[in-house]
């Protein structure tokens, strides 16, 4: 089975550019104050861990750098068949269910909090998706708003965000909008909107990006986009996140675009003080040998 940021680098190289992935499985958590560079440190060594088990689904980590301490697992699919398919894999190969086994137990204490949301992509209400996946491999920073609405006014909602869409056409905006609705894990009608960067600059050009949106919108237009969104939106959350190379786990021809972002070399272990003894091997700290 192929995953979605496999087929993404492969077409990138073949000069063919395909949308995003079409499935997203994520793992939202939630991190204690005072236990990030722990958790990275086991994050980091699931990931390597389940890169050399071969796990048939590629995914990226990404750390806020606003609000409460939280990483997002973000797992690409091109449906929901292989998200069964990966599930199946873990269960049938005991090094990697070993792995994530080992990253349940150990991160456990670390977060305060933990959401999985399955989602799919919306190519009728994104802008350029073909660039955030032909950019995907250059993207360092990531804005995302967690929109969830009032029941019955999806319709309403995606009436909006076309109207929206369009203006950024009209505009030629350089920013990719990406959009996701979530089908399960949310207590309601969800959508995750996606604006990758390959630097926070893009956020000094925003101003005048979204001045060049009011006037291709109108001012009618402008206004009716505003007063929808304000009647149909429960609640909204923002985040700004970057790119974690070390908890991500991405192909060889993907990671091959930035390599010293991709595959970061390991931080230097601190020197042995003089009559210290190497720690002792727990039982069953290794994981299961590879057939």
């Amino acid at each position: 089975m192929k995953s979605l940021i496999a087929l993404l680098v492969a077409a990138g190289a073949a000069a063919q550019t395909p949308g995003p992935p079409q499935v997203l499985r994520i793992i939202r958590q939630t991190i204690k104050p005072g236990a990030s560079a722990e958790h990275e440190k086991i994050g980091a060594s699931v990931a390597r861990g389940v890169a050399r088990a071969k796990y048939p689904a590629n995914f990226l980590a990404l750390t806020s750098l606003s609000g409460a301490l939280e990483t997002w697992i973000l797992e690409f699919h091109d449906s929901f068949a292989s998200v069964e398919a990966a599930s199946t894999f873990v269960e049938n190969t005991p090094a990697v269910k070993w792995w994530f086994a080992q990253y349940e137990a150990q991160s456990g204490a670390l977060v305060t909090d933990v959401r999985r949301l399955l989602a799919i992509y919306r190519p009728d209400l994104s802008y350029r998706g073909d660039r955030m996946a032909q950019d995907l491999p250059k993207m360092r920073y990531v804005s995302v708003v967690l929109v969830r609405l009032l029941p019955a006014r999806d319709s309403d909602f995606a009436e909006t965000v076309r109207l929206v869409k369009a203006a950024y056409e009209t505009s030629e905006s350089d920013q990719p909008l990406v959009i996701y609705q979530v089908v399960s894990g949310a207590p309601g009608p969800s959508y995750l909107f996606f604006a990758p960067m390959a630097s926070l600059k893009s956020m000094d050009d925003a101003p005048a990006r979204g001045k060049a949106m009011r006037e291709a919108l109108g001012e009618d237009n402008a206004a009716k986009a505003l007063k929808t969104s304000a009647e149909v939106t429960a609640a909204s959350e923002s985040f700004l996140f970057a790119c974690n190379p070390r908890l991500s786990y991405v192909s060889k021809e993907f990671a091959d675009t930035d390599p010293d972002f991709w595959t970061p070399k390991p931080p230097p272990k601190p020197p042995v003080q003089p009559g210290a003894l190497p720690p002792a091997a727990s039982p069953g700290s290794s994981p299961p040998a590879q057939p």
